[in-house]
């Protein structure tokens, strides 16, 4: 329980710190802390002792912020991005992408290959989360209920 505040905590400011950077207005900093702090939690709750965030946690947790963007933007009336992209942050392979420079600096390029994959595949996973939330939602948003023919 305390590993998931702790968490809920460190992603909710993590969301928030580039939401203030990217001049997000002030009646929707919470919110897209929230967004977060709430796809990181959910992508945790499938690993909770994982060193790292695997591929289908990061999915996982894109998907929840994703849907929360999408449907927090219809609530409050405001772009989805403005909650997408703070909310993913905390979801950004940084640890992976540093081991891949370290191992580069090193001269280990086994390991530097090896890192810079997994760094790919889980920054490609981040855009493939929201790329299928966004065409899912516009493809609802097309969708209109016709009339029976008589």
């Amino acid at each position: 329980m305390i590993l998931f505040l702790k968490s809920f905590i460190l992603a909710f400011a993590g969301s928030v710190s580039p939401a203030i950077v990217l001049n997000i207005e002030k009646r929707l900093l919470h919110w897209a802390g929230l967004g977060g702090a709430l796809g990181y939690c959910i992508a945790l709750a499938i690993d909770p002792f994982s060193g790292a965030l695997s591929v289908a946690q990061i999915f996982t947790g894109t998907v929840t912020v994703g849907i929360y963007s999408e449907l927090m933007a219809r609530r409050l009336k405001a772009p989805a991005t403005v909650f997408c992209v703070p909310g993913i942050i905390p979801l950004v392979p940084g640890v992976s992408a540093y081991q891949t420079m370290q191992s580069l600096v090193a001269d280990n390029l086994q390991e530097a290959s090896a890192y810079a994959v997994n760094t790919i595949f889980k920054a490609f996973t981040i855009a493939f989360g929201i790329m299928i939330v966004s065409a899912v939602f516009r493809f609802i948003g097309k969708i209109k209920i016709k009339p029976p023919d008589h």
